[in-house]
């Protein structure tokens, strides 16, 4: 501790200000006492920050999860709806087969019918026509 008390002598000296070892040693320790202050400022201030940004952090992270939710059943619902399509387009497929199936059995009808020069039915005709549906 002397050796420091003596820097400081000097230094004063050097700078024209005269102080006895005991200002050296006190004007010393004061430093050394604004010097931790001040890192333990800076340490609170790291502190504050951290603290800070974390919050941030964890408001962002409800957010965003919040928004995950909410994507989730929007896509929960295309998905039903897509279903649905799939179901009525499947039912439209399946219906058009069948009137295509009726089409050619009614075409199939008419042309079994003979051609009549009396443009008058016969029974067994006016049931074959009475069968086209």
């Amino acid at each position: 501790m002397s050796w420091i008390v003596a820097i400081v002598l000097r230094l004063a000296g050097v700078a024209g200000v005269s102080l006895s070892p005991f200002a050296a040693g006190a004007l010393f320790a004061g430093g050394l006492a604004l010097l931790a202050g001040g890192g333990a400022i800076a340490g609170a201030v790291h502190l504050y920050n951290a603290g800070y940004r974390s919050a941030d952090d964890k408001c962002e992270a409800a957010q965003t999860a919040a928004q995950n939710a909410q994507l989730q059943a929007r896509l929960e619902e295309k998905d039903r709806q897509l279903v649905f399509a799939n179901a009525l387009q499947q039912r439209d497929a399946t219906r058009a087969a069948a009137a295509e199936e009726q089409l050619k059995s009614n075409q199939g009808a008419i042309d079994a019918t003979p051609a009549n020069p009396n443009k008058c039915f016969t029974r067994d005709m006016s049931r074959r026509v009475r069968g086209v549906r």
